[in-house]
């Protein structure tokens, strides 16, 4: 089966709570978060992606890969767009003679992040902190948000693949912004593992509760996946963080899209599919 993935020519304008404004690749996410079986994907009208879009492309085609069925990718035809998807190591999640260039210092290349996460967050923030300027103590937050993002997707999403991070440094503007995405399961599918949260029954109920402080799957007194406590601080965490005025989180799970912003307010989105997973859109304000 060959997709098209048509993406427009329009700016990138802001995050998901600005709607269509955004560019977002709606035939991407619909695609990735259905576990869509394919041979090729064709990104020859593509003109611009954005981090949280490639990394649900290349989480497409590592799962995939992993069940024995490599995928073939066609490059844009627009040469700008063709050389920065290759400075990003999107070819190398593909199969076919377009290969990975070295990457520019505002980019994150494209990975795959798998158990144990090591220092993570700490290496992202070292490709892309240089292109900002950091306020004192600033780093350190980023990276704790960072790695609580990553240890959620590892410990819940039952991913066998781990999980997909990309990201970039938006020159001159003191902006970076990081996706996090695994094809697991759905926020709401993770939380009915814990007896205490049976009466979430929507999408949207089960992400804003994973939002609160203290709110994990993991049943009282069990141990997650990898065999750990749970605290349930890692989205509660980040939200806070952003919420201070650093950022925006952003949180897509099932039929629905969360969007935190930098003054605490909560825009909440439709999907017209459902996501079968958990993307996490992290736009940090660090200047």
């Amino acid at each position: 089966m060959s997709i098209l993935i048509p993406i427009d020519g329009r700016p990138d304008r802001g995050g998901f709570a600005e709607g269509d404004d955004a560019a977002l690749a709606w035939d991407v996410l619909k695609y990735a978060g259905s576990h869509q079986d394919v041979d090729v994907i064709d990104m020859s009208n593509c003109v611009h992606l954005k981090p949280y879009a490639l990394a649900c492309l290349c989480a497409l085609a590592a799962e995939n890969r992993e069940a024995g069925r490599p995928v073939t990718a066609v490059p844009p035809k627009q040469s700008d767009c063709a050389e920065h998807f290759k400075r990003l190591g999107l070819p190398s999640f593909f199969n076919g003679p377009w290969q990975s260039d070295q990457p520019r210092e505002s980019n994150l290349p494209i990975s795959i992040v798998d158990w144990p996460p090591g220092d993570s967050g700490d290496q992202i923030l070292e490709l892309l902190a240089p292109r900002t300027e950091l306020a004192t103590g600033v780093r350190a937050d980023l990276v704790g948000s960072l790695d609580e993002v990553i240890l959620n997707a590892l410990t819940h999403s039952g991913w066998p693949v781990g999980c997909v991070v990309a990201g970039q440094a938006f020159d001159g503007t003191g902006k970076v912004e990081i996706a996090v995405v695994d094809l697991g399961r759905t926020i709401r599918g993770h939380l009915a593992s814990n007896p205490r949260y049976s009466e979430l029954k929507t999408d949207e109920a089960a992400i804003l509760k994973a939002l609160e402080d203290g709110v994990t799957g993991t049943p009282d007194g069990q141990r997650n996946s990898r065999g750990d406590p749970n605290s349930g601080a890692g989205l509660a965490y980040v939200r806070a963080y952003c919420a201070s005025g650093m950022g925006e989180l952003t949180v897509l799970s099932g039929d629905r899209w969360i969007t935190c912003t930098s003054d605490g307010t909560v825009v909440i989105g439709r999907l017209f599919t459902r996501f079968k997973g958990c993307l996490i859109n992290l736009r940090f304000l660090t200047g």
